[in-house]
């Protein structure tokens, strides 16, 4: 009987973090998957249309540095942004800030579909992406550098 108890709480304690990890990050997982994974300069930024939840936008990349195969040398991507006070954020929702001329590292599910990531370009960030990119990870619409085990 004890035995039994011990073995029930133990696998509570064992469930407790994974209840307590929260949802998975879906827009890293679609980051990972995107078909378009590229060093780009923002060369448009259009507003589409503003909501309450934030101003759809289109976003026009020229590419610098394609990741994935088959990557256009102008694609479009789209999301949503922040810009009036009126405006109230979704909660679990990214929000992305892009300006014309920024030079990112983007990811979209294809070419016109979501931005799944935007990320501005640092001298690291630049290396990783031509040179290791198994070092890049994925997390709230952001791409981030793994350090090296070195």
């Amino acid at each position: 009987m004890k035995l039994r108890i011990a073995i029930t709480v133990l696998l509570v304690l064992l469930a407790a973090p994974a209840v307590n990890a929260g949802e998975p990050d879906y827009l890293a997982l679609l980051a990972e998957d995107s078909e378009i994974k590229a060093i780009a300069t923002v060369s448009k930024v259009q507003k589409m249309s503003r909501n309450g939840d934030g101003t759809f936008t289109r976003v026009v990349f020229k590419r610098v540095y394609a990741l994935t195969p088959f990557t256009p040398k102008s694609f479009v991507g789209a999301c949503k942004v922040m810009e009036s006070k009126w405006q109230k954020r979704t909660e679990g929702f990214v929000y992305f800030k892009p300006r014309q001329g920024q030079r990112v590292y983007v990811t979209i599910t294809t070419n016109g579909g979501a931005i799944t990531s935007y990320t501005p370009v640092s001298s690291e960030l630049d290396h990783v992406v031509r040179k290791e990119p198994h070092r890049l990870a994925y997390s709230k619409g952001r791409a981030s550098v793994i350090p090296s085990q070195e």
